[in-house]
């Protein structure tokens, strides 16, 4: 089981081992499944973060040509439904699905949409969902849709027993870091049948540092350091130096 403070002790881990970057690198968080049929359970879930990232998620909006102008709630990009007709090139569909996060369209526009981004927005997971609330009846007010999918993250496990997603930024506060990774975590082993016994291992990493597991288990040297001045003396006094080694690996095993 993974608690705040394990995390916290990580993420302070991962801030003294990095170097530092000319930009903010993301927080990834990777979580390892084990004993579980992909087949049965569905990994699929879009989650809104308690805590924003500092540097915003990119959202595009698809209406009508008369809501273009009116309230889409402070979006990265507009496209109308002329515009939208006029698509046609893929290579400038897969930049537009690189360049976003999300994509927010009317439900009159949706077979539309399905036609001139579907195989390309499909296979990346970021057609207009309805079960988030990303398709929506024309003319409606989305700015708190909007507010709500710049805090948003997707995670998704396909065919493989691992998942990898952004919770943060490195210039985030700690706590606001601490407290998104925990909901992620919940939230996702908690959708799992066995819940956390379905975990193998969790893993925080920044985008170009060493990944570390929450949680790990005791190393040698944590051991020599944690075995008491009075024992740890005697051993080293005792020309049978292969007895604390067999000590520590009996600890290890425990530990496995």
């Amino acid at each position: 089981m993974v608690n705040k403070d394990q995390v916290k002790k990580t993420l302070e881990e991962l801030r003294k081992i990095s170097k530092k970057r000319k930009f903010s690198q993301t927080v990834d968080l990777i979580m390892n499944f084990k004993n579980l049929d992909l087949k049965k359970t569905t990994i699929d879930h879009f989650i809104t973060l308690p805590h924003a990232f500092t540097k915003k998620s990119k959202i595009c909006v698809i209406v009508d040509d008369d809501f273009v102008k009116g309230n889409t709630g402070k979006a990265d990009r507009v496209i109308g439904k002329s515009e939208l007709e006029e698509w046609k090139d893929n290579k400038e569909v897969k930049k537009l699905g690189k360049e976003f996060s999300f994509f927010i369209s009317q439900a009159n526009l949706m077979g539309l949409v399905a036609t001139k981004f579907g195989r390309i927005l499909g296979p990346l997971g970021k057609m207009p969902n309805p079960r988030f609330g990303a398709v929506i009846p024309p003319g409606a007010d989305i700015k708190d849709i909007i507010i709500k999918f710049r805090k948003s993250i997707r995670v998704i496990c396909k065919n493989e027993y691992i998942v990898k997603t952004k919770v943060g930024y490195e210039d985030m506060k700690d706590e606001e870091i601490i407290d998104n990774v925990m909901y992620v975590y919940d939230t996702i082993s908690h959708s799992l049948p066995h819940a956390e016994h379905n975990i193998k291992s969790v893993i925080l990493k920044f985008t170009m540092g060493k990944p570390l597991v929450i949680d790990k288990k005791e190393t040698k040297e944590n051991l020599l350091k944690k075995a008491s001045p009075k024992k740890l003396s005697k051993e080293k006094a005792s020309p049978n130096k292969k007895l604390l080694e067999k000590k520590i690996a009996k600890e290890e095993k425990k530990n496995e």
